[in-house]
C-alpha cells in the first residue's frame, strides 16, 4: 500500500516522535494533519515540515476544545 496521497492525522505531532513520522510521511507524499493543543507549538512544526502539513489545535481532554 502507497502512503502517497494519504491523508494521515497525527496526534501529537508538534514534537517527537510524531513531528519525526510527519516528516516521513510529508515525504512520502501524504497529506498530514497534526494535532495538538500547543497553537505555537503546532506552528513552528508546521514551519519545519516547510508548509506541507496542516496543524490542527485541539484538547483531546476537553469536550468543547472538540466540538469546536
Amino acid at each position: 500500500m502507497s502512503i502517497a496521497s494519504q491523508r494521515i492525522l497525527i496526534i501529537g505531532g508538534s514534537s517527537g516522535m510524531g513531528l519525526a513520522s510527519a516528516q516521513r510521511l510529508v515525504k512520502a507524499g501524504a497529506e498530514v494533519f497534526i494535532a495538538g493543543r500547543d497553537t505555537a507549538r503546532l506552528d513552528a512544526a508546521v514551519t519545519a515540515l516547510h508548509g506541507r502539513a496542516t496543524a490542527i489545535a485541539a484538547d483531546f481532554t476537553d469536550r468543547a476544545s472538540l466540538e469546536a
